[in-house]
């Protein structure tokens, strides 16, 4: 459903997406991750005819993106990470504009608000951000889209909305949609996705299943460390297992159980930490990330 081919994109002398390829299959959910400024947002826009394409060739539903870019527009649903819709027009009418500007018939537009149980007749600024979230989405599948592109669907939404979120996302791909995800929510992108390409500074760095992904990077160890006290200083000398402190536990990124142990005792004893609990486990989707993209 998704072709990309050598596809750059130069702004100025700035090489934003430097010659990726990929391809995503029909009905996936095809996870496209990286840190800020690693060219997601670019490569979305590309394949959006958003942003014109600098070098190589794109396609959306067999459609090319440079040379047939109203027939890609059809074919793709588009959610940013901000909810666009006007804030003045209720839902319905928000809707209505939108099967209008599609040639829909009127009649999917209470399919549509049905399915994602919004309130119809509430004014969209009115709305919580979880229900502008959905809102969003109902606009972009109103025309039934084989494509979506979707940015960052669960950002700024609490358990619970973030929860319905995923479960739509997951009902839309159970019913033939293909789904381009952007997300920074690693736990999201390995529950969701069906295979995964990680980009960074303009290149793809890692590509596969989840599982597959996490096999190639088997001699990643997560050590969870407890301690009496985080002191700074010891996460500046153990900084090349890449520390991070969440209260009173100190995660660090180890590909030998023993190296670390070796380095990080002698630390501990230097600055008094006493250690309360330690535990190892294997890699998931955040490590192996923060491996590739270090």
């Amino acid at each position: 459903m998704i072709i990309a081919r050598n596809l750059t994109k130069y702004y100025d002398n700035f090489l934003a997406v430097d010659h990726i390829n990929f391809h995503v299959k029909k009905g996936e959910i095809f996870g496209f991750l990286g840190p800020n400024g690693a060219g997601k947002t670019t490569t979305v826009r590309m394949l959006s005819c958003l942003t014109k394409i600098s070098e190589g060739e794109a396609y959306i539903n067999g459609y090319s993106v440079r040379d047939e870019k109203v027939m890609v527009k059809k074919s793709i649903g588009v959610v940013q990470d901000v909810a666009n819709l006007f804030g003045d027009l209720t839902v319905r009418q928000n809707l209505n504009f939108m099967a209008e500007l599609y040639h829909v018939d009127k009649k999917r537009v209470n399919e549509v608000i049905k399915q994602f149980e919004l309130p119809a007749d509430k004014k969209f600024s009115k709305l919580s951000f979880g229900f502008k979230k959905r809102a969003t989405l109902a606009a972009a599948v109103l025309h039934e889209p084989p494509v979506l592109f979707l940015d960052e669907p669960t950002v700024g939404l609490d358990v619970k909305s973030s929860r319905a979120m995923q479960k739509l996302i997951i009902e839309l791909n159970k019913e033939g949609h293909t789904i381009f995800l952007t997300t920074h929510n690693m736990a999201i992108a390995e529950k969701l996705s069906h295979r995964l390409v990680i980009i960074n500074r303009g290149k793809i760095v890692a590509e596969g299943t989840p599982q597959e992904l996490k096999s190639m990077f088997t001699k990643v160890l997560k050590i969870e460390v407890t301690v009496n006290k985080v002191r700074r200083e010891i996460l500046e000398e153990l900084r090349d297992f890449h520390p991070r402190a969440q209260g009173n536990t100190i995660i660090f990124s180890a590909r030998s159980f023993q190296d670390f142990l070796d380095a990080f005792y002698p630390v501990a004893r230097k600055y008094s930490v006493v250690v309360l609990s330690m535990n190892s486990s294997g890699a998931n989707i955040e490590d192996v990330f923060l491996e590739v993209t270090k």
